[in-house]
């Protein structure tokens, strides 16, 4: 089974890190290279932190699916 709710947050968070790597790479040629190294470093530390709260996010949200079909199969409901 393929879960959407996990890609859609990823897509969502791929794109703003895109966003904001694109804006640094305008820079690239009067700034100078450490000060980038330093940004990029600084961009991969938090899109690594964003996955972090992704994960947990679908862990909740899978959760929350799991027992809303428990209660339903409980009712009697298919």
């Amino acid at each position: 089974m393929i879960n959407y709710n996990k890609n859609k947050l990823i897509n969502e968070c791929l794109s703003k890190y895109y966003e904001t790597f694109a804006r640094t790479l305008d820079t690239a040629d009067f700034v100078p290279a450490e000060y980038n190294d330093k940004i990029n470093a600084y961009i991969f530390k938090n899109m690594k932190k964003a996955f972090k709260r992704v994960d947990k996010e679908d862990k909740r949200f899978q959760k929350a699916l799991r027992q809303k079909a428990k209660a339903k199969t409980k009712k009697g409901g298919k």
